[in-house]
This record gives C-alpha cells, structure tokens and sequence, in this order.
C-alpha cells in the first residue's frame, strides 16, 4: 500500500487587518475575547480534499512550524502561550457548513419579543443557562431549547460557520460586557466572516458562491486535550 503524503505547513504573514483593527479590538475586549482569540496563517504543501480531514488536522498539529508559531490560550495562565511541542496520538475534525453569502440570514431575529426594529435587545428574567448568566432574550435563543424563539433557526443553520461566529461573540468570555443593542454583534460578525473566507463567482450561475472550507479541530495525547485549549 502507498504511502500517503504528509501535508506539510509554512507560516504566512497576514496582518488582518479587521480582526486587528480599533475598533474591533475594542469590541472583542468588551466581549472578553481579544485576549482569548488569536489568528494564524498557513500554507500547505498538498491539495486538499474533504475526505482527508482527519490526516490534514493530524499533520497541522505535528508539524514543527505549526508547533512553534500557533498560539492557544491558556485557561491556567488566562493568557496566549505557543502552542509547542506535544506529543499528539488522537484528533477530531468536523468540516463546518460555510454556505451563508448574505447578512440577510440575521434579519428574522428582528421579532416581538426578541430584537426592536431599531436593534434593541428584549430583556429577560436573569438565569444561568450552560454556565452563562441570561439576562435577554438573544442570549436565551442562542442556548436555550426552552427559548421561545429557539425556532427561529433550525439544527443545519445554527451549524453554519457565520452563525457560530455570531454565537462566540454575543456568549464572549467569562466576563463578557454584553450589549444591549445587536448591531455591534452582527458588524463585527460580517466584517470577520469576509475577512475569514473566500468568495467565487459561479460560471455558470454567476452566483457568489464560498471556496472556504472551514475546519472544527482539537488534539489529544490520549488524555489532554491540547488543543483547544489545555484545560478544554
């Protein structure tokens, strides 16, 4: 049997420059993300195809320039850290739906009960949800099956990589400065997801359709899990 070829990785330089900007620093530290969050860049020796997901994810995470340059936080240490060199002997890997090309797709949010016309959000009773103090109704969307506007979004969309975007900023972090208005948390959503993907236009259909493909990734040495993060 051949042996396959390893995917081999080369750290490119990418200043991106919305996720770095001021006003979206000053937004992701609000949401206590921007020192949870980093961004790095690779190339990658072999074409991809979907069926490979498990061996490209596996080769990412062993490949020495990833190991001295990806950075990860560290729950511990509340703070970025290389990533460096560990002995990884499992992975997970789950292809993300990225199919949504239109900000179009948040527009039903604005419903009695959920969000004003003009972006208020409809406050609730506080609970704690999956660790999260829910003090509106958006939130409670998000996490909570018993939300009243859970149906808002069935099981395929909330899957979909923008709507995961959207998700980790309105949660944030542990001492997350929630909003009171949704337009910051669906301007900084758009703005990172066309900076995050790649668009073509169809030939055929000249429709805009997403080249990306985005990857769901953790590794394990058996018993930690070191990445996402080395208390996750």
């Amino acid at each position: 049997m051949t042996e396959r070829k390893k995917f081999k990785f080369t750290p490119v330089e990418k200043k991106y420059l919305t996720f770095n900007s001021k006003d979206v620093r000053t937004d992701l530290t609000r949401w206590d993300l921007a020192n949870r969050m980093s961004l790095s860049s690779f190339s990658y020796s072999e074409h991809f195809k979907d069926y490979q997901a498990k061996d490209f994810v596996m080769d990412f995470f062993t490949d020495p320039n990833v190991q001295q340059s990806l950075k990860v936080f560290s729950s511990s240490r509340q703070e970025l850290v290389t990533w460096g060199s560990h002995e990884v002997k499992e992975v997970q890997s789950e292809l993300v739906p990225c199919s949504i090309t239109s900000m179009d797709f948040f527009d039903r949010l604005t419903r009695p009960g959920l969000v004003r016309e003009m972006g208020a959000i409809y406050k609730c009773l506080d609970e704690d949800i999956d660790g999260f103090l829910v003090a509106d109704e958006l939130h409670k969307m998000i996490l909570s099956e018993e939300s009243d506007h859970w149906d808002v979004y069935n099981e395929e969309e909330r899957s979909e990589f923008l709507f995961l975007l959207f998700k980790l900023l309105v949660l944030g972090g542990p001492v997350c400065q929630y909003d009171d208005s949704i337009e910051r948390y669906l301007e900084v959503s758009k703005a990172l997801y066309k900076e995050f993907i790649t668009v073509q236009k169809n030939a055929e259909t000249k429709a805009i359709e997403i080249a990306s493909r985005v990857l769901k990734a953790s590794a394990w040495d058996g018993e930690i899990c070191w990445f996402p993060g080395d208390d996750h």
